[in-house]
């Protein structure tokens, strides 16, 4: 039997150029990525389905010097769905991490997703 992927995952766009209906923001973020002028934090918000997560990941790619078709397995970017992991322990363990410099590339890039 194959294995099942959801088409969200399987063809979520793995760089700006993919991105469909967001061009004012995918050019501003490439700009301040090719001009060295990115914030040290970003808010994606907006409605359910628009990008917000895989333009994070595009970004967390980009500042890194991966290459836009690698896959989003470094030990520099973490993934927090703050839904789910929202207590005080959760919190700690992430303050924990962001002591330790990045393993690979320049940056540590931490993408907290569905944030109430």
């Amino acid at each position: 039997m194959e294995n099942f992927v959801v088409s969200a995952r399987k063809y979520r766009p793995l760089g700006f150029e993919e991105v469909v209906g967001q061009e004012h923001i995918t050019t501003t973020l490439k700009n301040a990525i090719d001009n060295n002028k990115l914030a040290q934090a970003l808010l994606f918000c907006g409605p359910r389905g628009v990008g917000k997560t895989t333009c994070a990941r595009i970004v967390a790619r980009m500042i890194n010097g991966f290459e836009e078709r690698a896959e989003l397995n470094s030990l520099n970017i973490f993934e927090l769905d703050a839904a789910s992991n929202n207590s005080v322990e959760d919190i700690r363990n992430l303050i924990d991490q962001v002591r330790y410099p990045p393993q690979f590339g320049k940056f540590k890039v931490y993408i907290i997703d569905e944030v109430h």
